[in-house]
């Protein structure tokens, strides 16, 4: 009975359809339950079809009770991957189109917006969801990372924030201009961001590189930040040994990287975390597929390493080194550590309480590189918490 109940749905989707010239073409292949069906986007049309062969760019899989209460608009696409109850393969970025491409009726699930925002020349993809009169905060990813590396917590942020989730020039669906591709560059193109949205002041909250560039935007436009919240955030190395080989280093031989072992990235990624087991192997696979979808621009592969580059390169010392700078930084702010991390060692925790005396610093035992992942539902109440008392001491 449930499976006639989730084909009928299916089915019906075109009829529900309201992604009309959005732009959109792409494949999504649904296995629900012992249901298989592909819809088929191609600009303003849908179409429902058996699988008939034919490639994929997404493939999604969810029980028949997910899907149905996806479909009655109690639980959303984002919040039912959030809680493992929705599995993704293929394009995570073309899988969040999916959703909003189709009218469901509002029963409390997260809404959300997908839309390129014009910015300085380039075009930022953005992920925006919650009560748009809220509190805004805004999501910056790590190096090689997209917005969709805060999907398990985009949810649980939206109860009280409008939440814009960005991929970085460079990285994930948004352009990729030519230029430095450092933190100052990248803080540029927030601020900017901001201004488009109409948000005159924020929350940031940046995982890896992304909390190096809250950072940076604190430091150069602190009127714009309410308070920060750092997840393992890249920071400027007083020791770097290989610094003149960095110098050297020119990132346009990236070029050259076309292929990347996927079992060589898998290995990678489960380094990222403190348990590797916190994420179920379909989330691996998802996420080389889409690392490796942007990977095939060559633009996207000199933005990374340029990033890359300058992460190392950043200036620890001096007047207008990293350090220094920081000491100066007003904004309330957040660090989270994992002492698991094998990118950001949790000792950079000792610098920030020297250099921001007034800084919240947090040493997780059992985290690795990304907290927003391996512990979201900690993560929401660690950041909503900082954030609440933040205001309150402003007001």
């Amino acid at each position: 009975m449930r499976g006639n109940e989730v084909l009928d749905s299916i089915e019906d989707l075109p009829s529900r359809f309201t992604g009309r010239d959005n732009g959109l073409n792409a494949r999504f292949r649904l296995h629900i339950g012992n249901v298989e069906r592909d819809v088929v986007i191609a600009g303003d049309s849908c179409r429902v079809e058996t699988a008939n062969g034919m490639p994929a760019d997404v493939e999604i899989t969810a029980s028949p009770k997910t899907w149905l209460e996806m479909e009655a608009g109690r639980l959303s696409g984002i919040d039912a991957f959030a809680s493992r109850k929705l599995s993704i393969r293929g394009s995570i970025e073309k899988s969040l189109h999916f959703e909003p491409s189709f009218s469901r009726p509002d029963g409390g699930g997260t809404r959300y917006t997908l839309e390129d925002i014009a910015v300085k020349g380039a075009s930022i993809s953005t992920l925006v969801a919650g009560d748009a009169a809220a509190p805004p905060v805004v999501l910056i990813h790590g190096l090689g990372a997209t917005k969709a590396s805060f999907l398990t917590i985009v949810g649980g942020l939206a109860r009280n924030h409008r939440v814009v989730a960005i991929d970085l020039p460079g990285f994930g669906a948004s352009s990729k201009p030519m230029g430095r591709y450092d933190a100052p560059w990248f803080s540029g193109y927030v601020t900017a961001l901001l201004d488009e949205l109409e948000i005159d002041r924020t929350f940031l909250v940046g995982n890896s590189m992304g909390g190096r560039i809250s950072m940076e935007v604190a430091m150069r436009a602190p009127e714009r930040v309410e308070a920060l919240a750092c997840l393992c955030p890249a920071a400027a190395f007083s020791y770097r040994p290989g610094l003149l080989l960095a110098r050297l280093m020119r990132p346009e031989l990236s070029l050259l990287a076309g292929r990347l072992p996927r079992k060589r990235m898998k290995d990678g990624m489960r380094h990222l975390f403190g348990d590797p087991t916190c994420v179920d192997n379909e989330w691996y696979e998802a996420a080389i597929d889409e690392f490796l979808d942007v990977w095939k621009s060559p633009r996207a592969r000199i933005a990374f390493s340029r990033a890359l580059r300058n992460i190392y390169l950043d200036e620890p010392a001096g007047e207008k080194g990293f350090w220094n700078r920081l000491s100066f930084m007003e904004a309330p702010a957040l660090f989270i550590y994992g002492r698991r991390d094998t990118l950001i060692t949790h000792r950079f925790g000792h610098k920030i309480r020297r250099h921001l005396p007034n800084a919240t610093v947090k040493v997780w035992g059992d985290c690795g590189h990304v907290p927003q992942v391996e512990f979201p539902e900690r993560t929401i109440r660690t950041i909503e918490k900082f954030f609440r008392e933040a205001s309150q001491a402003a007001a």
